[in-house]
């Protein structure tokens, strides 16, 4: 009896106060000058207010952020996207709305894969959750599951600098979240089948990202990905409803999905290399553990702010194409701002 009370009344009453204190945080994160993080603290409060309901961060976000320190590409600059149709810019938006998930009918030119998919072999990776030097991926003889390049390695290649500041991924990001955006993040990682140990440490569980208030993200495989080769995967509609045995922080497995009625909302997503996919990971979502091969995938996301988890300012050699989207989105692209001043010849 005392434990379904506290799970009924004073559990959401507590996060309904973290709720408000991270409503009041945000704001002042968003009228500070020069602090460019939430406190440990502030980020606890935050993701255990989203426990409330999967749209509370986008809630807040409304209420706080006041879009001065984000952007919005104009629609004429979205159509200089190297691969996005202009025509997909609005499907990817209603399905993601729908579904929380959107696999675009475009996909990357396979030269640019390609060249995307050598610079990941050559840079340095390090191995997840194993405490070992970095080095380029061992795709021979690869000795845990899952093997994460820093963003300054990534941003290497002028392809994924192209990828990172597309500006038809950054539009549909402010018209899905309805409001400016700021690119904060680009990851990039190689799966592998010798993980299936530590399912929890390599994200193949169930689990809501909550590293931002409101945000959505952009995966494209530069592997191709069958059933065998670590698929992304997604419950459908979770991104707007979810039972609240699978709403708090942490991970989630089948079973506990399957008991609750939602496996039929399941999907994995499929392709040959070059694929790309726009996904609420505020919704249920993991990857698959691979069986035979390995995958790699870069992710970009967009954020309304960069209250949350403390953000990364990439240190690269900016490309031409680099340093006129940053001229063109240059709150959009801010983190990259040291990067493309000391990149000016």
């Amino acid at each position: 009896m005392a434990n379904n009370f506290h799970q009924s009344v004073i559990d959401p009453l507590a996060q309904s106060s973290r709720a408000l204190r991270t409503l009041f945080a945000t704001r002042r994160f968003e009228g500070s000058i020069g602090r460019d993080s939430a406190t440990d603290m502030e980020n606890w409060r935050m993701r255990s207010a989203m426990d409330l309901h999967p749209r509370m961060g986008r809630a807040i976000s409304r209420l706080a952020v006041n879009g001065r320190n984000g952007g919005i590409p104009t629609t004429d600059f979205a159509q200089t996207s190297n691969f996005v149709r202009p025509e997909e810019i609005d499907s990817c938006v209603s399905a993601l709305d729908a579904d929380g998930v959107y696999v675009f009918k475009n996909r990357l030119p396979v030269e640019m894969v390609g060249r995307m998919l050598e610079s990941a072999q050559k840079v340095p990776a390090s191995p997840r959750g194993k405490n070992a030097s970095t080095e380029p991926f061992p795709r021979g003889n690869p000795t845990v599951g899952r093997y994460d390049i820093d963003e300054n390695a990534t941003m290497v290649s002028p392809d994924m600098q192209d990828y990172a500041s597309d500006p038809a991924l950054a539009l549909i990001a402010a018209k899905y979240l309805k409001q400016p955006v700021i690119q904060d993040q680009t990851a990039l990682w190689w799966t592998t089948p010798q993980g299936s140990a530590d399912a929890s440490i390599n994200a193949w569980l169930f689990h809501q990202d909550r590293d931002r208030l409101s945000f959505v993200k952009f995966f494209t495989y530069l592997t191709d990905v069958g059933p065998d080769n670590g698929p992304h995967t997604v419950i459908k509609g979770t991104h707007r409803k979810i039972p609240r045995a699978l709403a708090s922080d942490g991970r989630k497995d089948d079973e506990l999905v399957r008991r609750l009625g939602l496996w039929d909302k399941v999907e994995s997503q499929m392709g040959p290399a070059g694929t790309m996919i726009a996904v609420d990971t505020i919704g249920l979502h993991k990857g698959q553990p691979p069986i035979h091969g390995d995958r790699c995938v870069i992710q970009v996301e967009y954020a309304t702010s960069l209250f949350g988890a403390h953000p990364d300012f990439p240190d690269f050699q900016p490309s031409e194409l680099a340093r006129y989207r940053y001229q063109q989105m240059p709150q959009i692209l801010q983190r990259w701002k040291q990067s493309i001043s000391s990149g000016i010849n």
